[in-house]
């Protein structure tokens, strides 16, 4: 296995190949919130009916949903799901919690807590203050270091070898 220039693995595998192509869909998905089979096709350089044929195995999982423009899909709730158990395992998550309660509240503002992955912020876990302006869930959204105050914090103790 080799990786290309975006990180993804290249397998020769069939199996293992499949997986990591269904995957490249749900990374398409997650940058661009929905997109077409003919779209996905083209970016991970298969034919319309392979990409169909993967969207339908990653639908009969709900990790990617229709939208009501047929034709179109986007993440589906089961990666909620899955993304929830492995908020559930990370002690950082459960130990924060009730400090970020008490902070949200205090400042009436939303409290996230990130961690620092690559070049990016990565959300583990968010609190919504009774004042927040919005409603945008943050939880596993990867966000550059210099565009949130998350990623500035992480940034200012980042070691600078």
């Amino acid at each position: 296995m080799s990786n290309d220039a975006s990180g993804r693995t290249e397998a020769s595998g069939g199996g293992v190949q499949s997986v990591d192509r269904a995957i490249s869909i749900m990374e398409i998905l997650a940058g661009r919130g929905e997109a077409g089979v003919t779209e996905i096709a083209a970016e991970i350089e298969v034919h319309k009916s392979t990409a169909f044929r993967l969207l339908g195995a990653l639908e009969a999982r709900g990790l990617v949903e229709q939208t009501e423009d047929r034709g179109k899909y986007r993440l589906g709730f089961g990666l909620v799901r899955l993304a929830g158990s492995v908020s559930m395992r990370m002690d950082v998550t459960q130990q924060s919690r009730p400090v970020c309660h008490r902070l949200a509240e205090e400042i009436g503002e939303t409290v996230n807590i990130a961690v620092l992955r690559s070049h990016y912020a990565v959300n583990l876990d968010q609190v919504r203050g009774p004042s927040a302006v919005t409603a945008y869930n943050w939880v596993g959204q990867l966000t550059p270091l210099h565009a949130t105050s998350s990623g500035k914090v992480l940034l200012a103790y980042v070691d600078r070898q």
